[in-house]
């Protein structure tokens, strides 16, 4: 197959073809390689004879909150999401980006995309798919009014052109590493109708499912869409998702089979499930979980440099990674090891180190001689790892003179006042997997919405950021990202505790041709089936 300079298209295998060289670098500096599970396309490459049918129930650990791909925060809706919604590209089960709703693009520059759509694909209220679309999207993205946090991750997003309805240019304002990456997640590259209103509680999408029905704190229900692109998929004739509130009563639900399949948190009850009968399919996956306390550093007492170092130094990382996961994890940094430029757990950090005598002497410089009180430390009441790290954590500090009060609370609020910055000092909501490094960076840059909350305020930072994310040479990326989070270790802006698998998947093994993606998203539910 043959295509013009910087063009993608998909061979037979679904893989990439024809790409030219730079793109495949630009593909490669995104992380997608280093991502690559070949195995699990073996597995589902052996999958045969697929039978058209069936329900596959999913055991659930939270409710969706919003179901617009355009304004979501909440990582417990990008499962329905995955499903409802497609994309102008997409990962492939070796995490490597391939065409979706566009079926290749051409770059006439560095800084310009001209991506070709494909044609008879509709959304699921019958309306056909157009490159008004994608315009209408991204206009919605990037409209201030809308409050997207996709806008920090598409800044360098300079206009989107209706070239014809089956073409659309994209002009960036500077080469982005990240650009190609982002188009191809779910949900941050979801392509929305124009045109259709209250899609945060009635989606419309043209992914294989269609929503059918929502009861909160009970179940989510699609249900096949007879129209989507690809000949024979889905294979299932509805997806039922069940919600448990605790792994407890998950897991029990997969032992008796009211559920097909799950994931789990915490790796010693993945582990414990899966010996419990060699009928269960179990696959850990990649190390892109970051556990941050993230501080508000707008007033006193965080503002000042000496206080949070105090409190990096305080912290034992390592003492928590054993304790709560049973070192199934590594120390962590900004961004985890699967990333480019990710920390391994192992390089030297700046104030990781544990010393409470040194944390002490910080805080005794800055004015607290005899200790200091940080008032509330607000977690996620939802997640058993978070409180016991939590926990943890307020023993190990209050040996270093800090003390903090914890208290959980339920994901929604907790989302709400770490976006808009309303949170005494400590708050803590993990980071599952991105993209690409830049999206997590944009997290403490001065000028995004989550570093304006918290208070962020370094140009060189902010500068450094910038030019990682221009650099298209994975080699010189991966330096520039490692330096940028010694910066953040440096200036203690984020107290970064570890790294670890962010789920274990578990389904029984009837339940074929599915794979887990490192993105822990369930896409590949488009191709499965089952064998009962």
């Amino acid at each position: 197959m043959t295509t013009p300079s910087g063009e993608m298209a998909a061979g037979q295998d679904g893989a990439l073809h024809g790409s030219s060289r730079r793109s495949l670098l630009q593909l490669l500096a995104a992380g997608g390689a280093a991502l690559a599970t070949p195995g699990l396309w073996s597995t589902l490459a052996a999958a045969q004879a697929p039978v058209a049918g069936g329900t596959l129930t999913i055991g659930a650990d939270a409710d969706p909150i919003g179901l617009d791909p355009v304004t979501v925060n909440a990582f417990s809706s990008y499962d329905f999401t995955s499903l409802i919604y497609s994309g102008l590209l997409r990962w492939n089960a070796r995490m490597q980006v391939e065409p979706d709703l566009a079926t290749g693009y051409e770059q006439p520059d560095p800084k310009t995309y001209v991506f070709r759509l494909r044609q008879g694909v509709k959304f699921h209220n019958g309306k056909d798919f157009t490159a008004a679309d994608v315009k209408h999207t991204f206009d919605r993205i990037m409209d201030p009014a809308t409050g997207s946090r996709l806008k920090a991750l598409y800044s360098s997003v300079e206009s989107v052109t209706v070239v014809d309805p089956f073409t659309v240019r994209f002009q960036l304002s500077a080469t982005d590493a990240a650009f190609l990456s982002n188009l191809a997640t779910n949900p941050n590259g979801c392509i929305v109708p124009a045109g259709v209103d209250g899609i945060n509680t009635q989606p419309v999408g043209t992914g294989p499912f269609a929503f059918e029905a929502y009861q909160p704190n009970q179940q989510f229900s699609l249900t096949r869409f007879a129209d989507y692109y690809e000949k024979g998929e889905p294979y299932l004739a509805r997806v039922v998702f069940r919600f448990f509130k605790d792994q407890a009563t998950l897991t029990s639900a997969l032992r008796s089979r009211a559920i097909d399949m799950t994931w789990v948190k915490d790796p010693k009850v993945a582990a414990a499930i899966a010996r419990t009968s060699p009928q269960f399919v179990s696959a850990p996956g990649q190390t892109s979980r970051t556990f941050p306390i993230w501080l508000n550093m707008k007033a006193r007492p965080l503002n000042d440099v000496r206080v949070r170092r105090a409190l990096s130094l305080a912290t034992d990382r390592k003492a928590c990674l054993d304790t709560v996961l049973g070192g199934s994890g590594k120390v962590g940094a900004m961004i985890p090891e699967s990333q480019v430029g990710g920390y391994d757990g192992t390089g030297e950090m700046p104030y990781y180190r544990h010393d409470p005598a040194a944390a002490k002497a910080l805080l005794a410089e800055a004015g607290y001689p005899n200790g200091i009180d940080l008032g509330d430390y607000i977690i996620v009441a939802a997640n058993p790892l978070d409180v016991a790290c939590a926990q943890i954590l307020q023993q190990q500090w209050q040996a270093a003179g800090i003390a903090v009060k914890l208290v959980p609370m339920e994901t929604a609020p907790l989302l709400s006042k770490w976006a808009t910055g309303d949170w005494p000092t400590l708050l803590s909501v993990a980071l599952s997997w991105t993209p690409d490094p830049d999206g997590i960076f944009q997290y403490v840059k001065s000028d995004s919405g989550f570093g304006k909350a918290m208070g962020s305020n370094d140009p060189e930072l902010d500068r450094m950021i910038l030019e990682a994310r221009a650099e298209l040479d994975v080699g010189k990326r991966a330096a520039k990202n490692l330096a940028i989070q010694q910066r953040i270790a440096d200036n203690a802006y984020v107290i970064q505790i570890y790294q670890y698998p962010l789920r274990w998947e578990i389904w029984w093994n009837y339940v074929q041709g599915y794979v887990p993606l490192a993105a822990n998203i369930r896409s590949f539910v488009r191709t499965t089936w089952l064998k009962k």
